[in-house]
């Protein structure tokens, strides 16, 4: 797996006509190595592969990555050992993770090397996903899936948004997850018109909207899921706006295909809210991709770029908020497959009231 991704790799620099790669975002080091510790770079060139590392981890990166790269120990002076490797290998282009290396970095890097740098998006070489990352996904999905489902009976007037999260997280901890895959998001009542409302010490009121955002992790990778519920029973506007966004995420999960551009994914579920008159509330992007990260390549937005392939996993996750009232957001993920796609969160969507 790892040897396959260092030739896409090597083919990725032929393609930019450069000659070596420095990588030192950690999940882009796990993705190419299998490296986990918390303190490296890759420097890849076409006939050498090298992972720089401290006295801490050179064991671990000999076990995790040493069959495919040479383990090498910076003590202390990270910089100066990838810039020295670079000259050794007689680089002319290097490609770097534009949204990665510092500016101090970088200066400390390219100091007396007589070479182009080209800053490139390289975490979109993880965007199609191989079985495995599939399967861990499943994985994380059902262990969220689980935890959310045991927490039901807890979902009641007085309860407070915290409670809830810490309950949460706890359930998918016990559940099997390695951590959360992001800050869980519980915004009851106004507060569910918030699209990134946190969880806060409000109490949960009979009639509140609430809102949960979560995730769990499965070596590695990240699953994402948005439920909305009602505290009792809704009232019929709550229905009918609950049923609009249902029926909105619904089309986006059918039209998710490979070949689709991302664009027009998310163009399609806008067009349904604009002839509802109610997209004005629809302020965010319609999904994105996960993977190591939660929020990955491609993403669906009406500025979007890439084209969906098969085993892409994306989110589709359209909200309606409306502030100082309610707001109510549905999301699954799903891995794109070449007629359509899979959903991977399996919790049922239909309007929960919570008796």
């Amino acid at each position: 797996m790892i040897e396959e991704r260092i030739v896409r790799l090597r083919q990725f620099l032929h393609e930019h006509a450069a000659d070596g790669i420095v990588i030192l975002q950690p999940e882009n080091l796990r993705y190419f190595s299998g490296f986990t510790g918390g303190e490296g770079a890759l420097v890849l060139t076409g006939t050498s592969a090298e992972l720089w590392t401290d006295s801490r981890y050179t064991e671990q990166a000999g076990v995790q990555s040493g069959a495919w790269y040479q383990v090498k120990n910076h003590k202390g002076s990270l910089a100066a050992c990838i810039r020295t490797a670079l000259i050794k290998q007689g680089a002319q282009c290097i490609v770097y993770e534009e949204n990665h290396l510092t500016h101090y970095l970088y200066e400390q890097i390219a100091q007396n090397i007589e070479c182009r740098f080209s800053g490139q998006n390289i975490a979109r070489l993880r965007a199609v996903k191989e079985p495995y990352e599939l399967m861990a996904t499943r994985r994380a999905s059902d262990i969220a899936d689980k935890a959310f489902a045991e927490l039901m009976t807890h979902i009641k007037p007085g309860v407070t948004e915290k409670e809830l999260a810490a309950r949460l997280e706890s359930n998918m901890l016990l559940l099997g997850s390695e951590e959360k895959s992001f800050t869980t998001i519980v915004a009851s009542g106004r507060r569910s018109a918030m699209p990134h409302g946190t969880a806060s010490s409000k109490t949960l009121d009979s009639g509140d909207f609430v809102t949960f955002d979560f995730g769990a992790v499965w070596d590695g990778y990240h699953s994402d899921m948005t439920r909305t519920v009602v505290v009792g029973r809704a009232s019929q506007e709550q229905k009918d706006f609950y049923h609009m966004i249902l029926e909105g995420q619904q089309l986006g999960v059918s039209v998710i295909k490979a070949g689709l551009s991302c664009r027009e994914a998310d163009c399609i579920v806008r067009d349904y809210f604009a002839g509802r008159n109610v997209s004005q509330y629809f302020t965010h992007a319609l999904g994105h991709g996960t993977g190591l990260e939660i929020h990955e390549q491609p993403v669906l937005s009406p500025r979007a770029e890439a084209v969906l392939c098969e085993n892409m996993i994306v989110t589709v996750e359209p909200g309606l908020y409306i502030e100082g009232k309610y707001g109510v957001r549905i999301e699954d993920s799903v891995a794109v497959t070449a007629d359509g796609c899979e959903i991977l969160t399996k919790t049922p969507k239909d309007l929960m009231e919570l008796l």
